[in-house]
Formats: C-alpha cells, structure tokens, sequence
C-alpha cells in the first residue's frame, strides 16, 4: 500500500512540502524511496522466483516492449538519459509483475480501495484545512501553471490533473467494490461520492467525461456476459445507436465544447498534434530513444516550442508520446499488447460473476481515454503497473476464450446441420 501511494506520487509530493516532484532521476527524496522500494521488491521476487517465473512468461509482448525501451539508447541523442529512464522503466515493470504474481485481481482491487480511500481523505483535508498546499496557486511558489489553474484542487498530487485521473481511477474502483457482494459497502458509496466531489474541485472538464463515459459503459460491459445468441444482437444495436449519437455530437460539437469552455482547438492541442506529427515524421519507425525528445531548451522539443509559441512538457497524447520515444516499432507492439489484453478482459468478465470481473475492462478503457488528451502511457508510474498487473491477471483467461468462441460456433454448425438433414417433423421433436 505505501509502495502503490508512493507511485501515485502522492508521498513525495507530501515531503517536498506541496509541490509536484520533480521525478525520480532528479528529485533526492524520490530517488532515494524508489531504490529502497525496488530493492526490497527484487528481494521479494527472488523469494518467491518460482511462481514470479511463470508469470513473467506469460505476456511476452510487454518484455519486447521493455527491450525496445533498453534498445532504444543506441539511437537516441542522448544515451544516458535515455538508459537511466529505461532501467526505472524496469524496475517499474518488474514491480506490476510482483503485483500480478502475489495478489488475485479481487485482492488487487481491495489493495487500491485503501490506496485510493487514504489518498481521497489527505486530498480533501489538504484542499480544506490546509490550503496552500491542496489548492494551486494558494502557496508560497508561484509559476506560470499554479496562477493558470488558481483555485483548483490538486490534493496531495501537486497538480489538479494527476488529483483527477487518480481519484477518476478511485471512483472506478469504489463503484466496483460497492456493487460486489461483501460487507461494508456504504463505506464504498461514501469513497464513491467523495473521489467524485474532488473530480470536481480538480476542475477537470476532462476527467469528467472519462468518469462518465466509463460509468455510462460499464452496464454495456455486464451484457458480454450474456450467452453469444443474445449478446451479438445487443451489441449491434448499441453500435448502431452509439453511431447516431456519435454523429449527432459532431453536428452540435462547436456548443457542447462551449459549455466545457473547450473550441475545436482542444485549448491548443491540435496545433501542438500537428508540430508533434511533423517531428515524428523526421523518426518514424524508431523514435527519438524513450525520454528522449521532451527535454526542453535541451531537446528537439525546443522545435514543437517555436512552432506552438507555448512550453507544453508533453504532447497531451500518450499514443503520440509513445510513437517520439520509440518509433511505430514501440507503438505497433504496445497497440498488440492492448488489443491482446482486451480481449482476455473479456474472457476474465464471463469467467467471472463478481464484481472485480469488472475491474479489467474499465480500467483499460480508461487508459485508453485519458491518454487522447493526456500523456500517462508510459510517463505515470502508477498507471503503468496496473496494465502490467491486469495484463498478467487477465493471462489465465485465455484457454477459456478460445474454447467459448469453439463452442459457440460448433453449436452453430450443428443446428445448421440438424435443419438440414432432418425432415419437418422430427425436427419439431428435436
């Protein structure tokens, strides 16, 4: 639970007096908690290397994806950032595997209920009681970011935006675990309403829409479990209904963007896409080496600067992020990957009746939709435990998704074939 809270980055953030850390490679305090974390999870590892084997050879595109990462420092400019954020990109790997191997999904969940429920209560008791150090904009430092978003609630996160996607991933998990069948489950419904309320303090129009989209699917999620003769039918029904309002959203974007204070411009992201896009073009298949373009005055990001006249640290896409650091190569492997994973998510729900069959999907379909306007693929050592974890818990499934669909398409075959050879009557009788 410490390791999980630290990872969020709220612990460091609660040491340095309020402000955002600076990373692991720079900042002391990080480096010196993530080392003593990773060493005591090697140990850990080495302990229990027997049951950590197997599961670390069950996804293998993620170790492709590591290797591309550690590759990557020999065609980067430059090697040694590239390779010391490639090793904690490791150890933070090696960490979501340890997670996966020792705990069941179920028992993961219970895990980030308390994680997220104790980062939730500080959150809200810094916004209020503690101000200047829950508010941006209300303490002692001053940059150009705090007086941007004066007023808004970033909790122990240092920043409005990572209080939103946690306490996003929060309200997630309460619901699940409010939903399932074990006891306290009003203490749930209070986690469930108190990580919404701080959505809301974040100011996050685009968190929001995250939570309410996922919640809005969620039921649409529960009818996978359904047998395949109901299920098809319902699925295309909702994808057609979903296609028209999809198309009416389009015809009235310009005044749903009003009401979010947003334009067409996406508050200056489609210029940045578009500079982005043409640096990608200059390394399409390799990328710039991971880490390696966004480095300020100091890296090719200095050319997206000119051309956005603004100083944004990221490309607000995690896709597009993913593609600077390693190329269509690294892209095309974690889009694999994904896809793989999704599909075993799915497998996992009809396997399971409880609650916690829910956990997978929505957490992948929040990692989807937080990363079109955000960069955490990669960047968020939190978010990319959980995709490891879910990735290796979901793995078992597998055997049992490809047997579903074998079964489901030899029951097809056979009242094909009984209709064929069986005359009217004795086809009534069968």
């Amino acid at each position: 639970m410490f390791s999980l809270l630290f990872f969020t980055g709220a612990i460091t953030v609660l040491l340095n007096g309020g402000t955002a850390p600076s990373g692991s490679q720079n900042d002391p305090i990080s480096k010196v908690l993530l080392l003593g974390i990773q060493a005591v999870t090697v140990l850990l590892i080495v302990a229990d290397y027997k049951r950590v084997g197997r599961t670390v050879l069950r996804e293998k595109l993620l170790w492709v994806l590591v290797a591309i990462a550690l590759f990557s420092t020999l065609w980067s400019d430059v090697p040694s950032t590239t390779l010391a954020t490639s090793i904690n990109f490791v150890r933070i790997t090696l960490f979501g595997v340890y997670f996966a191997a020792r705990y069941s999904l179920k028992e993961q969940l219970h895990l980030l209920t308390w994680v997220f429920g104790i980062g939730a209560t500080l959150s809200l008791v810094f916004a209020i009681a503690l101000p200047s150090y829950g508010v941006m904009g209300m303490g002692s430092i001053s940059t150009a970011e705090t007086v941007a978003h004066t007023g808004a609630w970033q909790g122990i996160y240092g920043h409005k935006n990572i209080l939103a996607r946690i306490m996003v991933l929060s309200a997630i998990a309460f619901f699940i675990s409010a939903n399932s069948k074990g006891k306290y489950r009003w203490l749930m419904w209070g986690g469930f309403i108190l990580s919404i309320i701080l959505v809301l303090g974040s100011t996050s129009k685009s968190a929001l829409i995250i939570l309410l989209t996922i919640l809005i699917l969620l039921p649409f999620y529960k009818a996978l479990r359904w047998n395949y003769t109901l299920a098809v039918p319902f699925f295309i029904a909702a994808i057609l209904i979903g296609a028209g309002v999809a198309m009416l959203l389009v015809d009235t974007a310009e005044s749903i963007l009003a009401v979010f204070g947003r334009d067409f411009t996406l508050t200056g992201r489609t210029d940045l896409w578009s500079a982005v896009l043409e640096k990608i073009g200059e390394r399409p298949w390799l990328g710039y080496g991971y880490g390696g373009f966004w480095l300020g005055l100091n890296g090719n990001s200095i050319d997206v600067w000119h051309i956005v006249r603004w100083e944004p640290p990221h490309s607000h896409n995690g896709f597009l992020d993913l593609w600077l650091d390693l190329g269509l190569l690294g892209l095309s492997i974690f889009a694999f990957s994904f896809i793989a994973v999704y599909l075993r998510s799915i497998a996992w729900l009809r396997q399971n009746s409880n609650s916690e069959g829910l956990l997978p999907l929505a957490y992948l379909t929040f990692l989807l939709l937080a990363n079109l306007t955000e960069s955490s693929l990669l960047r968020h050592n939190f978010l990319w435990i959980l995709y490891v974890s879910i990735s290796l818990s979901t793995y078992k499934s597998h055997d049992y998704v490809v047997a579903d669909v074998k079964k489901f398409l030899q029951q097809k075959v056979k009242k094909k074939s009984i209709k064929k050879i069986t005359p009217r009557t004795q086809r009534r009788t069968v």
